[in-house]
């Protein structure tokens, strides 16, 4: 796993890591340290990408919601998308444009019927059927 630089709750990554000493790490492209980069970014701090990506979907990704088949068909066939995927569970695209950082809007067909929600652009598809599954069944319980 990759080491990077970046504010909590921000959007891009500042830096990625390079370690030049036992917990010694440096930005790989500036050569900054950690309390150099502050007095640009404060804030800032050194984490795992995964974390950051994590951090990111947190601030900006929203819950699954219900669409229209016609929505759901429109974007398939009139924008950009990317990572289409279709099985036995339902079928999910991500719109290749990108809204903060690496978040994008996901369109998926899941139990009849159509979801769409903010979330990574590299969430796996599997990932997106078993967050609209677990969302659906909450709120069939509330």
């Amino acid at each position: 796993m990759c080491k990077v630089f970046y504010v909590p709750g921000h959007t891009a990554i500042i830096d990625y890591a390079r370690q030049i000493a036992p917990n010694m790490w440096m930005a790989q492209h500036s050569g900054l340290m950690l309390p150099e980069l502050r007095v640009r970014y404060p804030g800032a701090i050194l984490g795992d990408e995964e974390t950051f990506l994590i951090d990111q979907e947190r601030a900006y990704g929203t819950p699954p919601a219900r669409t229209t088949a016609a929505r759901f068909d429109f974007n398939l066939s009139q924008r950009p998308v990317i990572d289409y995927h279709a099985d036995e569970l339902g079928a999910s695209f991500k719109l290749a444009d990108l809204d903060h950082g690496n978040m994008t809007t996901i369109f998926a067909q899941w139990g009849g019927r159509y979801w769409t929600l903010t979330g990574l652009a590299t969430l796996p598809h599997l990932l997106i059927m078993r967050r609209i599954a677990t969302h659906s069944l909450a709120v069939a319980k509330a």
